[in-house]
């Protein structure tokens, strides 16, 4: 019996292996289309094609295009705010926190370039009320963490008291996000050099004084 047993679990796991390297497949066919197409103009006909399987056979991996679209982009949502989460809990100066915090944003147009371009070129976010729900609290959690790290920097007197912060983090995330529809990578500046030039605009913007 156990030796039944052993192969009948040996089975099921080879069975759970070739699905999850299926859905990874899906995945990585999808995001190169999004990449390129734009989710909107992206099908799962598309979608099923890249793979080589029919459309109905997504229907087993994935319920509905949205949910492949919130596959693709939460993790890189949960990598940024969870970063974020670490450089506002430690003790540096709150100037390091926003350097830190620019950095950790920018970072992704060399590591996720894709999951970035396809969060931040698209509108359909307003659009889909499941993507909303599943990604809203890490993206309201993640820009709450940026109000904090300014408020604090206005506390110990680091940036311009004068500046309400929420609108100061939202014009600070605007310039950051803005790179998604000019930056390349290998055609423009390397990402290091985004960053230091715009930790200089950043912290200028806040009152902090530069050398």
């Amino acid at each position: 019996m156990a030796g039944k047993g052993s192969r009948v679990n040996a089975q099921r796991s080879v069975t759970e292996q070739r699905r999850e390297n299926r859905r990874e497949e899906i995945l990585r066919a999808a995001q190169a289309l999004f990449l390129r197409k734009g989710y909107s103009n992206t099908s799962l006909d598309d979608i099923a094609r890249a793979v080589g399987i029919k459309r109905e056979g997504l229907y087993y991996y994935y319920p509905n295009r949205p949910q492949i679209l919130i596959e693709i982009i939460k993790p890189l949502g949960l990598q940024l705010r969870d970063r974020v989460r670490e450089i506002h809990a430690s003790d540096i100066p709150a100037d390091e926190k926003m350097r830190l915090t620019v950095e950790n944003h920018l970072m992704r147009f060399e590591n996720r370039y894709a999951e970035s371009q396809i969060t931040l070129r698209d509108d359909y976010f307003s659009e889909n009320e499941d993507v909303l729900a599943e990604m809203r609290p890490i993206w309201d959690d993640y820009e709450r963490l940026w109000v904090e790290i300014i408020e604090e920097g206005q506390e110990k007197g680091i940036f311009d008291k004068s500046l309400d912060p929420r609108i100061a983090h939202l014009g600070i995330l605007g310039l950051c996000n803005w790179a998604a529809r000019w930056y390349e990578p290998g055609g423009t500046l390397p990402v290091p050099e985004l960053i230091e030039m715009y930790n200089k605009m950043v912290l200028r913007s806040l009152g902090v004084q530069q050398p």
